[in-house]
């Protein structure tokens, strides 16, 4: 496997994986949470970041952080990362998918 790719079994891994994590994390959403600071954004939610790395034998190691994108946390010692807005009533395998997309995107430009 090349370091600029991830496997089709990795890809859908690391979906359902990061689908489970925004399941549980949609009932630590509180009211006063925000995707944005965007003074009309009035809907509870909370922004995800999931960071990715390709191991040599082919599996993603991964982190993730809620909140701002300040550069720290668990998801940015990752070099490829995704992100989601995630909702009480997200389809959170849809988010899952788009995050991981974003990583694929990420991992496939890098080198």
């Amino acid at each position: 496997m090349k370091l600029n790719t991830i496997s089709d079994r990795e890809y859908k891994r690391l979906e359902k994986q990061v689908a489970l994590l925004l399941k549980s994390l949609k009932g630590d959403i509180g009211d006063e949470y925000r995707c944005s600071d965007d003074p009309s954004d009035n809907t509870p939610g909370m922004c995800v970041t999931v960071g990715a790395t390709p191991q040599s034998d082919g599996v993603l190691s991964w982190s993730y952080q809620t909140g701002d994108n300040s550069y720290t946390g668990g998801a940015y010692g990752h070099a490829n990362w995704g992100v989601g807005y995630l909702y009480r009533r997200s389809n959170c395998k849809e988010v899952a998918s788009d995050i991981v997309s974003e990583i694929a995107e990420s991992i496939a430009q890098s080198e």
